[in-house]
């Protein structure tokens, strides 16, 4: 089955979660125009660090870097190092020196930078569908700027979530999952009873059918354990290993977003029930 839309959202065009998915789209059109080794220096030519690996661990959200504020990070022969004052901490060699061959985004700006990078097609296509579904219908209930704030902070969340849990990895996250699963969370707050248009390719059973949301939320994090399809992934230098929390922490993130904006007044003064949010 095929998720489509949401099936009671109407009304002008979701203008800022189409814009995200245009972003998403356009970022991994520039990451496939990244080919090559960056061999910027001995380090890097011994590893075949490809420039597209190069451009995920400068932009992605590197957990070390996040729970060790003022860190720094490269690539050395054994794979992304990370330390403060010049030496390496984790990821390498204790006290070895850190190769100074990266050019980092700030810290704090990877957790939103990291979400627009993805590892290919099929990465960046299961979460904009996703997107498309559960951030349209959560903007059309809170309105475009409310659910920008929302997306974002879930985004921090979900690289927070995974820094907590391993503060000393230095391998970088990538993808929109966790942001994503901030509008899941925050649609089954607002509209817990929500269904979702959906396209079955079943003999017998082929055609559009509803489904219950919180179906397709169950399924969604099922997708979340096939590591480099639906979850946050890691560059090939730095091995394989998935976030599995970084979806979860942006997941009650949005719940609890969710949950504020569902008690936002109306015009009557009384909180506003869920699937009923004041208009923006």
């Amino acid at each position: 089955m095929i998720p489509l839309k949401d099936s009671l959202t109407s009304g002008p065009l979701p203008r800022v979660t189409i814009a995200l998915i245009v972003l998403n789209v356009l970022v991994l059109g520039w990451q496939l125009t990244l080919s090559g080794t960056a061999a910027s220096s001995p380090e890097l030519a011994a590893e075949h660090v490809s420039k597209r690996d190069q451009a995920a661990i400068e932009l992605g959200a590197i957990p070390f870097r996040l729970t060790h504020p003022g860190s720094a990070c490269g690539i050395g022969s054994e794979g992304v190092v990370c330390g403060a004052d010049g030496l390496v901490e984790a990821g390498g060699t204790v006290g070895t020196e850190i190769p100074d061959n990266l050019d980092q985004a700030p810290w704090w700006l990877t957790p939103l930078t990291s979400i627009f990078l993805h590892v290919d097609a099929l990465h960046v296509a299961l979460n904009v569908l996703f997107l498309w579904i559960f951030g349209g219908a959560v903007e059309a209930l809170v309105g475009g700027g409310r659910f920008l704030a929302l997306y974002l902070i879930a985004a921090c969340a979900a690289a927070y979530a995974q820094g907590f849990v391993d503060p000393n990895a230095t391998g970088p996250l990538i993808g929109a999952a966790g942001a994503v699963s901030g509008a899941l969370g925050a649609y089954l707050v607002l509209r817990p009873r929500g269904r979702v248009v959906t396209l079955s390719v079943v003999p017998l059973f082929a055609g559009l059918l509803e489904a219950p949301a919180a179906v397709l939320a169950v399924a969604w994090f099922a997708l979340q354990l096939l590591g480099g399809v639906g979850s946050f992934a890691s560059t090939d230098i730095a091995g394989p290993g998935g976030a599995y929390l970084a979806p979860v922490g942006g997941f009650v993130a949005g719940l609890a977003a969710g949950w504020l904006l569902a008690r936002r007044p109306t015009a009557s003064g009384s909180p506003a029930a869920p699937g009923a949010v004041a208009a923006p």
